[in-house]
């Protein structure tokens, strides 16, 4: 059996850049925009949050749906349960709907930061034109 090779090390790499990469546009973000971005970004987590509850609630298949698209690995077939991740054991157990919504939702920071970075500037025009006119 193989060890890693150049193409995985290399997708990681470039992995962990996108994250890095993501991390700083959202720092800027918020220096630049102050209260909005925190207001807009915890608004983005708030829907998410209950969007992922109520997937929950409703019995769908949310590991099924992180693996589609590549939020999550699925596991490797024939692999024993007991060597599964802690977050495929959590998904499929019996754990409170509201662990499991947080842990979907934590999933899926690589979809809402770029939606909080794209919402933020258009909002905080939206109110700077709102408080021109109020004034």
């Amino acid at each position: 059996m193989a060890g890693p090779g150049p193409a995985s090390e290399g997708e990681a790499s470039a992995s962990a850049t996108a994250a890095r990469n993501m991390h700083g546009k959202l720092s800027h973000l918020m220096k630049k925009y102050g209260r909005v971005a925190l207001g807009v970004h915890l608004s983005v987590y708030a829907c998410f949050f209950a969007g992922c509850y109520v997937a929950v609630e409703s019995h769908l298949d949310v590991p099924g749906y992180l693996e589609r698209f590549g939020l999550m690995t699925p596991p490797v077939e024939g692999e024993p349960a007991q060597e599964k991740g802690w977050v495929h054991k959590a998904l499929a157990g019996s754990s409170s709907s509201l662990a499991l919504a947080f842990i979907a939702n934590k999933a899926l920071i690589p979809v809402r930061v770029p939606i909080t970075l794209g919402l933020t500037p258009p909002v905080a025009k939206f109110i700077r034109n709102f408080r021109g006119r109020a004034g």
